[in-house]
């Protein structure tokens, strides 16, 4: 099956053949030799489905997303390991759940961030705001270097001086495309540097490298340890926080890791595990309370923006039995089988596309993409503030009502998430 056949089978499948033609067109730039990227695609489109999103609310940009960079961040273009992928401010959101929370009674502030990624740009933010916390990062991919060439683009290299993960300085689909078009000469140019850059001990400016670079950002209260979840050793905290690492598993994984965590915390400590993407756009996460020993469900809490994304983390997902991702999908069509709402938001969320000029919808009533030379960060914090703007006009408290009226026990949680009390 070629990759034209391929978006065929799931346009009909999926969206009975409603999809756009530019759409369509636009997804075939899809490698037709990476199964695992095919295969990502079509649970993608499933949950789609599941989640009731009609094909005229499926972007342009999310072609352009899906069908040019998905291939490059995926596990199987970096030998099956997990991309540490930072975003600076992408936790900004939860940083201040864990502040105001309600749930969390053991007394402490120890926290354990794990999946932090690097550079751990969100757990220094955090430590920044949480300032009388105590924070350990952990991630398996932590560097024996990490270099910058002269554009400021990174890699990370091991300590065999292999490069085991690059990201542009800058990370729209453009220059990761530049990156990414070939990964492999990508891998031996910045190892090439490395050596360049050991032989003259360059350490500052670009390019330049940083040797053992996690120590640099060690602090009295930050900290960090290489390894992943059942992998590290650490004394029992007051809060864990997973975010964007267990969508990469399936449910079998998640429930030993929730055994694991619940090892992990003092008694009325509090875990937090979803997914987000930049400016906390995207986020949804479930929220365990460790009580007599055990992990118990507290809370599923979402951004009213999943219901309409300018992203994919709303269907990022390696598992088709992840458990999380069919709580949001159901949640959402809930709220989607509400006609008055989602006129009302309709009305609404399409005036702030065309007014900010993201994917507005076209003639024909498709969401479109965003001007070409509009860079990632314009468009995420204008993202971040159209859902501002949606929770400001009460959008997140009128999804807590269907759901309410649909039998769930809701509200709208500290930091203005959709919050279904479990």
């Amino acid at each position: 099956m070629n990759t034209h056949e391929f978006i065929n089978k799931l346009n009909n499948r999926y969206f009975n053949g409603e999809l756009s033609v530019p759409f369509c067109e636009q997804m075939g730039q899809l490698p037709m030799d990476r199964p695992d990227v095919f295969a990502f695609v079509q649970r993608m489109f499933a949950f789609m489905k599941s989640s009731g999103l009609p094909a005229k609310d499926v972007s342009l940009l999310q072609a352009d997303v899906i069908s040019t960079l998905l291939a490059r961040i995926l596990p199987g273009a970096w030998e099956g390991r997990i991309p540490p992928i930072t975003v600076q401010g992408r936790h900004a959101v939860v940083d201040q759940y864990i502040k105001n929370n309600s749930w969390m009674s053991s007394g402490g502030k120890k926290m354990l961030d794990i999946g932090c990624g690097f550079p751990p740009f969100t757990t220094l933010e955090s430590a920044d705001y949480l300032n009388d916390w105590k924070i350990t990062g952990a991630d398996p991919s932590l560097p024996a270097y990490l270099i910058y060439d002269a554009d400021g683009n990174y890699a990370t290299l091991d300590e065999q001086k292999s490069t085991v993960y690059f990201q542009p300085a800058m990370p729209s689909v453009e220059s990761w495309n530049q990156l990414l078009s070939d990964s492999a000469a990508t891998k031996k140019r910045f190892e090439n540097l490395l050596d360049e850059l050991l032989k003259q001990s360059v350490t500052e400016g670009f390019p330049r490298v940083e040797i053992n670079p996690i120590r640099s950002y060690e602090t009295e209260r930050i900290s960090f340890i290489t390894g992943g979840i059942g992998q590290i050793t650490i004394q029992p905290q007051d809060l864990i926080r997973c975010f964007n690492v267990l969508y990469y598993f399936d449910a079998q994984f998640q429930q030993k890791a929730l055994q694991w965590f619940a090892q992990q915390l003092n008694e009325g400590g509090i875990l937090l595990f979803g997914g987000d993407w930049a400016v906390s756009t995207e986020c949804y996460y479930d929220i365990y309370r460790k009580e007599n020993g055990q992990l118990v469900s507290k809370e599923f809490a979402f951004s009213i923006d999943c219901i309409c994304p300018f992203g994919i983390v709303t269907w990022y997902c390696l598992h088709e039995d992840e458990p999380q991702k069919a709580k949001l999908m159901n949640c959402i069509r809930m709220i989607r089988e509400d006609k008055n709402f989602m006129d009302s938001f309709y009305a609404f969320h399409d005036a702030q596309r065309a007014r900010y000029n993201l994917c507005a919808r076209d003639k024909e009533g498709y969401y479109g993409s965003i001007a070409p030379d509009m860079q990632p960060q314009v468009l995420w914090t204008l993202a971040g503030t159209m859902l501002t703007e949606l929770n400001d006009a009460g959008f997140n408290q009128k999804a807590a009502d269907v759901l309410r009226k649909a039998g769930l026990k809701t509200k709208v949680n500290e930091v203005g998430h959709v919050a279904v009390e479990m």
